[in-house]
C-alpha cells in the first residue's frame, strides 16, 4: 500500500518545509495562525497523528479503531495545547518527526496480503494524517510566505 505511505510521507516532508527558515520566536507568535501559534500548528498535527497510530494499531488487529472518544475534538486539541506548553519548538518538531517516523514505519511493516484483506488503508488514516495535516500545513505556509516576506521588504 504504497500510496499512502508516500502521502504520509510526503505530507511529513511539506509540514517540515512549511516552517523552514522560521525562528523560535516567528514559531511561538501567539495568534498567527487562528488562535494558536506555527508551533502549536505542529504540535497538533504530531498528536494527531499519534492518534493515527493508535488506531492503526487496532486496525492491524482485524479490528475498527472506535474514534467516538474523538467526538469532542476541540477540547482535545485544548488539553494538548495546553498540557504541552513547556515544550519549545525544537521539542515540538522533534514530537511531530517521532510520530510520523513511527507511523510510516508501521504502515511499510505491513505485509501486502493484510493490506487486501482489509480492503486497503483504512479512509481515516488518510483523512486525519494527510488531508487534514494538508489543511494546517496551507495555514502554515501562508503564514511562512508572509513572514519571509515581510522580512525580504
Amino acid at each position: 500500500m504504497m500510496s499512502i505511505v508516500d502521502d504520509v510521507r510526503a505530507t511529513q516532508a511539506d509540514a517540515l518545509k512549511a516552517i523552514e527558515g522560521l525562528t523560535s520566536s516567528q514559531l511561538e507568535a501567539p495568534g498567527t495562525i487562528g488562535k494558536w501559534s506555527a508551533r502549536d500548528v505542529i504540535l497538533h498535527i504530531a498528536m494527531w497523528t499519534g492518534e493515527c497510530l493508535k488506531g492503526f494499531a487496532v486496525w492491524k488487529t482485524g479490528h475498527d479503531y472506535d474514534w467516538n472518544y474523538a467526538k469532542e475534538y476541540l477540547m482535545f486539541n485544548d488539553f494538548w495545547i495546553k498540557s504541552c506548553a513547556h515544550l519549545g519548538p525544537d521539542q515540538v518538531i522533534q514530537m511531530f518527526n517521532l510520530n510520523y517516523s513511527a507511523l510510516l514505519n508501521e504502515l511499510t511493516a505491513v505485509p501486502e496480503d493484510l493490506w487486501k484483506s482489509r480492503g486497503g488503508s483504512p479512509d481515516w488514516l488518510s483523512g486525519i494524517a494527510v488531508e487534514h495535516a494538508r489543511q494546517h500545513i496551507d495555514k502554515l505556509n501562508d503564514y511562512r510566505n508572509k513572514v519571509l516576506h515581510k522580512i525580504s521588504i
